[in-house]
């Protein structure tokens, strides 16, 4: 790998991981998709017009690359006992364990886009700018649609575990 791939490999490769991580609950799937989508950023790396930031046009990549993963898998990811590695809190070991298996139960039970929308604003940080080019969607689409995707999380999480403990 050159220096200018090997940079931006090493400068992403966390962040796309924990997403792909996120979404299929399954490490070694996670590994192969992040693969891929490196694969086929480096390839199409002439494509890459500096209208949006290289975080966004990965995201974008990394995103196409697992929707590609699902249409062409027939099963729904399961729940593995590496989720526990996913989540971090201050709370009893139990406690923790507890919520975190719960956030990634109700994570699981959103759609792709909702999930992507929390995942992407609230776990990479992203502008909705960044969100907006991801998803290929307007500015204002992007906050409808993470506002839905977090008040349906609460809504679920509630029914679920009687609300988010802080």
């Amino acid at each position: 790998m050159s220096a200018p791939f090997e940079e931006i490999y090493e400068t992403y490769k966390k962040a796309i991981y924990t997403y792909l991580l996120r979404n299929t609950y399954d490490s070694h799937i996670a590994e192969e998709l992040t693969h891929d989508t490196f694969m086929k950023a480096f390839k199409q790396i002439h494509s890459f017009r500096h209208e949006s930031s290289l975080k966004t046009w990965l995201f974008t990549i990394a995103r196409n690359t697992y929707l590609s993963y699902q249409n062409k898998s027939s099963t729904k990811f399961e729940h593995s006992e590496e989720k526990h590695e996913l989540w971090e809190g201050g709370k009893s070991e139990f406690e923790a364990m507890v919520e975190r298996d719960g956030i990634l139960f109700v994570l699981s039970a959103l759609n792709e886009k909702e999930r992507t929308y929390i995942l992407l604003r609230d776990q990479q940080e992203m502008t909705y700018q960044e969100m907006s080019e991801v998803l290929g969607e307007k500015v204002g689409s992007v906050k409808v649609g993470l506002f839905r995707a977090r008040k349906k999380f609460k809504d679920t999480y509630t029914k679920e575990y009687g609300g988010i403990r802080n």
